[in-house]
């Protein structure tokens, strides 16, 4: 089966076009993202150069070959800045490149009427985008754990043509005049631009809305004034790292933190100071928690913290906290922490026993005076009085 030129030429212009429409709603519907706007005005450019490359077959060279492809190569580097936004990364100058070198290289000759060369300069500058695109890819495949396959697979196809293109396309012109006046592997070049652009503009779009996904997850798993997980979150990740997780294994603890009088700071100092306290405090333990550990604000100035250890490891884990919070002084106010601290047995592993038990704990330490760590300890049975009767 032979390719008619002219029938994918049409095509090319219409799959543009209508991916251009798609990618502008999709940009405003995702209030005007920046990645978004990015890779619709890369496809827009592309629709202006694809036509450009059809005034060819009257004999011009100038608007095809050198405005055409500076359009061209500004798309691709438009493209590379979708992928730099998808890591929140600012536009550098290396996008630019590739237009700076085609106009530069049109200013002689021997490349200016050259197809051959200018097929070559084309494929390498193309090879060399991708190769930046699959970079910027790999650096934010953490932040898109599903997109990130079928995005590098279409890039690799994409930079695997290209080098074939630069290895197999001699420049030969086609015979056929007209709409593209290429080389004979034009034709191969206008399918392949079709399926990659078609591929990449919906995956785009795709890796923009995990994205999105994935930053209100996060959002909503973190406590808007100190940063810290919330309630929500805290049991998600205790439920995780409890999975399969038994005490002979691994010792874990759970503690309880209660700023002691923070009504008080409130009243005498204003909210905006008591809220420095309560990020300051968080400050204080997020420098000191050990590793595979987690910590959580359970609401107002109560917070707990699940930590992988011994009984005394959490105990001087808890007194470091309290010397440090007792030592700390934001803006002039002191505070204190009042902590208790429950860890499991083989017959107390669930997380909810050990918040009671940490909550129970956290009650002695505030009765004791406050301002101290309390481990939590099962109630003494006391006899029945008719047995102490004699």
């Amino acid at each position: 089966m032979v390719l008619d030129v002219y029938t994918l030429f049409v095509c090319e212009l219409y799959v543009l076009g209508f991916l251009s429409i798609i990618m502008v709603f999709a940009w405003r519907g995702a209030q005007y993202n920046r990645v978004l706007g990015f890779s619709c005005l890369s496809l827009v450019l592309s629709i202006v150069a694809v036509g450009l490359s059809s005034l060819r077959s009257s004999g011009m060279l100038f608007l095809p070959v050198v405005v055409g492809n500076v359009l061209v190569l500004c798309a691709y580097g438009l493209q590379f800045n979708a992928f730099r936004a998808l890591r929140g990364k600012r536009c550098g100058g290396f996008w630019s490149l590739g237009m700076v070198l085609w106009s530069l290289l049109c200013l002689f000759p021997w490349f200016y009427f050259s197809l051959p060369h200018r097929i070559l300069a084309s494929s390498l500058l193309c090879i060399i985008y991708t190769s930046a695109m699959l970079y910027e890819l790999k650096r934010a495949r953490a932040l898109l754990p599903v997109t990130w396959w079928p995005a590098q697979l279409l890039l690799g196809i994409h930079l695997g043509f290209n080098i074939l293109r630069a290895l197999l396309d001699g420049g030969i012109p086609s015979p056929v005049h007209g709409a593209i006046g290429g080389s004979t592997f034009s034709v191969y070049v206008i399918l392949e631009s079709i399926l990659v652009v078609i591929g990449l503009s919906f995956t785009m779009m795709a890796m923009v809305n995990e994205r999105t996904q994935i930053i209100y997850r996060q959002a909503s798993l973190l406590d808007p004034l100190t940063g810290v997980w919330n309630r929500r979150a805290l049991f998600e990740k205790t439920s995780q790292l409890t999975a399969g997780w038994s005490c002979n294994q691994r010792p874990l603890s759970v503690m309880l933190f209660d700023l002691d009088h923070f009504k008080s700071i409130n009243d005498r100092y204003g909210h905006s100071q008591g809220d420095r306290v309560l990020t300051d405090f968080c400050q204080q333990v997020m420098h000191l928690l050990p590793p595979e550990s987690y910590f959580a604000r359970l609401g107002g100035e109560e917070f707990a913290a699940v930590v992988l250890g011994s009984e005394s490891e959490s105990v001087q884990f808890a007194e470091r906290v309290r010397k440090v919070v007792e030592s700390s002084c934001p803006e002039e106010v002191s505070y204190t922490v009042s902590i208790g601290v429950a860890s499991c047995r083989p017959d107390r592993e669930d997380i909810d026993d050990l918040m009671a038990a940490a909550d129970e704990a956290l009650y002695q330490a505030k009765a004791a005076g406050r301002n101290q760590v309390k481990i939590f300890c099962e109630p003494t049975q006391v006899p029945h009085k008719s047995l102490l009767m004699g």
